[in-house]
């Protein structure tokens, strides 16, 4: 681990109710610039530990260490949005109550990122479908573009779609902004597409602590991709700095690599993508190999 890169050490952090411990022991860094994945079934303390770092709540011992300040943009559970107010309107209050300079501005340039810029500036937040809520819960998050955003269950209840549109959204602020995220969600197909790292609790513990490429060593995996071009897409993506291979069933790529940034970057070739999968075991299925 880069040591001069950490945003955030959490240091034997544990939080009790009576003799019961929902947090225990919890010691991990978060790097700046990466998407850290919280993995854990109900009761393994993962909103309990995302209320301490949202200083909603405070740990019984431990503590968190910043090497830096850092702002911090958080949604915890349902967040809150006015429902008789429109998406402009709930943003304006933010910005006005965090002094922001040129708040039009910012305003647009949020809605636009999270894909309501062009809704109209009327229509009140409780006639939003629950996709483009979410949406906008993201962006009161980000409204003063914190270095570090903590998500709690942001996919909860999305269809396909919905899920896409905050993946891309993460994505983009991870990419683009340089933010730092924080997820917890019980997707855990999605936390896999998303994450950089990926931190496991069980029974308020960090069981497990491992970066993409420690999850695809463990589990074996790799990433196959088949083109109706795949010498001219390998000769492109080893242009790129791509590692790639070449085996009967197609390309052969670092399972750690994001699918929707290969995606992307295929894309920009203009080769026709036939298939892309993933081999070996998945992070869902890793998961429940440590609690058995």
């Amino acid at each position: 681990m880069n040591t001069e890169n950490v945003l955030l050490r959490i240091e034997g952090m544990s939080k009790n109710y009576g003799q019961q411990a929902a947090v225990d022991q919890v010691s991990f860094a978060i790097q700046r610039g990466e998407i850290c994945g919280l993995v854990g079934q109900n009761g393994a303390g993962k909103t309990t530990l995302i209320r301490i770092l949202s200083g909603l709540i405070f740990p019984t011992t431990g503590q968190l260490v910043f090497p830096k300040p850092v702002k911090m943009g958080a949604i915890i559970e349902s967040p809150t949005l006015y429902p008789n107010l429109s998406a402009w309107d709930n943003l304006m209050y933010a910005a006005l109550q965090l002094s922001l300079e040129n708040p039009t501005e910012r305003i647009k340039q949020v809605l636009n990122l999270v894909g309501l810029g062009d809704v109209d500036r009327k229509k009140k937040v409780k006639n939003f479908s629950l996709g483009m809520r979410q949406r906008m819960s993201i962006a009161l998050a980000i409204i003063d573009f914190p270095e570090f955003l903590i998500l709690d269950e942001p996919i909860n209840g999305l269809d396909p779609s919905g899920i896409k549109e905050v993946r891309d959204i993460i994505l983009r602020l991870r990419d683009e902004y340089g933010m730092t995220v924080l997820i917890s969600s019980h997707i855990l197909s999605e936390l896999e597409l998303l994450a950089d790292r990926f931190v496991i609790m069980h029974k308020g513990k960090v069981i497990r602590d491992l970066t993409r490429a420690d999850l695809a060593a463990v589990v074996a995996r790799k990433l196959y991709l088949d083109t109706v071009d795949n010498a001219g897409v390998k000769a492109y993506l080893e242009e790129k700095g791509v590692e790639v291979g070449l085996e009967e069933s197609g390309l052969v790529l670092n399972a750690e690599l994001h699918v929707q940034s290969v995606i992307n970057l295929v894309g920009q070739s203009g080769i026709e993508i036939l298939e892309i999968y993933r081999q070996g075991q998945h992070l869902e299925e890793y998961y429940l190999s440590l609690l058995n």
